[in-house]
């Protein structure tokens, strides 16, 4: 069960790393969640587009990720408490352990203990003690995954109103000027008021979309290497968890306890990914958004705007992993192949020392 120990001792040092960053870099987090809620990048409703009922159903979708998140990190340690509890139970008559076991021999993961725990109700002490500290630590790697989750997850939604701000910007700006809607506009230039509207209202946009790049570049800035760290924990995670599950029995407190743990960090990683990819699609709709605006009749330097914002956006927008990968389904999808191929070599390597 050793690759079960080294499995959870780098998802420790993994959270260490996070709370670390989230002590160093709590300045630098609170300058994003500012730059992602100012009120100059705020836009007036017209018909479907409502982009304060937006957000705030956004948020309350982050707040029901975060929790569900919370509660499967925490029933990490609750999971592997009741498999220990089940096999004390099994392995004990009164307060004695059976033949030569102690409790150390049904403990999932090694901890130090300072206290004895030779009976069965000191080792039942011993496991929540184990508990608790591994909910403690879960309570931090949680705190900045649904840190990070939220900030690209805020980001996807801005950038989702700034693409719907785009597609609407004539029908703001004719309700902002009080023009009836109805009338046909051949040239904007016949219509000074509402093309110096129209021009302004684009810069709005544009400055809105380059303070999102500048957002996305200071999430990579302190998020990126500890992603890679994760991603790298991930793959030897998934890989020694397939392999203690393989190697007990279905009905066994141990595989349901690994089985949990398993799905605990798949859902953390998957998380990591699919709000990450959920961004690069959102920025990628920006083009799509300029180019279904009422342009016909827009002015040239209007014109000119539009093009060069869209051949900006041309380059793919994406959070990468360490500065190698993207942060995308692609990758979660690469890593459990990874998992895999290195869970086969595992049970190769076991089956050879059997034989031998």
């Amino acid at each position: 069960m050793a690759l079960s120990q080294i499995g959870m001792m780098f998802t420790h040092l993994v959270g260490l790393g996070k709370l670390w960053i989230l002590i160093v870099k709590r300045e630098q987090i609170d300058d994003i969640k500012k730059k992602l809620q100012l009120k100059q990048f705020q836009y007036t409703p017209l018909g479907d587009f409502q982009p304060g009922l937006r957000m705030r159903r956004e948020k309350l979708f982050s707040v029901f990720i975060a929790t569900f998140m919370f509660c499967l990190y925490t029933f990490v340690g609750v999971s592997a408490h009741i498999s220990a509890v089940l096999m004390v139970r099994k392995n004990t008559v009164g307060e004695a352990f059976v033949g030569n076991t102690s409790c150390q021999s049904f403990t999932p993961y090694t901890y130090w203990y300072p206290f004895d725990d030779s009976t069965a109700t000191h080792c039942y002490y011993s496991l929540i003690y184990m508990d608790i500290s591994l909910d403690i630590f879960a309570f931090y790697i949680a705190t900045l995954d649904m840190v990070f989750v939220t900030l690209l997850h805020v980001l996807r939604t801005q950038l989702n109103i700034l693409g719907e701000a785009l597609t609407t910007i004539r029908g703001r700006c004719v309700q902002k000027l009080k023009i009836e809607s109805n009338i046909h506009v051949l040239h904007d230039v016949n219509y000074p008021k509402l093309e110096v509207e129209m021009y302004n209202e684009f810069k709005k946009c544009t400055k809105h979309l380059y303070s999102l790049l500048d957002v996305r570049n200071d999430i990579e800035d302190i998020f990126s290497f500890i992603m890679l760290i994760q991603t790298l924990a991930s793959l030897l995670i998934f890989a020694s968890c397939l392999f203690v599950a393989a190697r007990v029995p279905l009905n066994s407190p141990n595989f349901f306890s690994q089985l949990e743990y398993f799905l605990a960090v798949l859902a953390q990683f998957s998380v990591y990914c699919w709000f990450g990819n959920q961004m690069t699609m959102a920025g990628a709709s920006i083009p799509s958004a300029i180019y279904n605006s009422d342009w016909f009749s827009s002015s040239l330097r209007f014109k000119k705007m539009m093009i060069f914002t869209m051949m900006r956006m041309q380059r793919p927008l994406f959070v990468s992993i360490g500065k190698f990968t993207p942060l995308s389904l692609t990758t979660l999808l690469a890593v459990l192949k990874g998992s895999f191929s290195y869970f086969t070599v595992f049970q190769s390597a076991d089956n050879v020392e059997l034989t031998e």
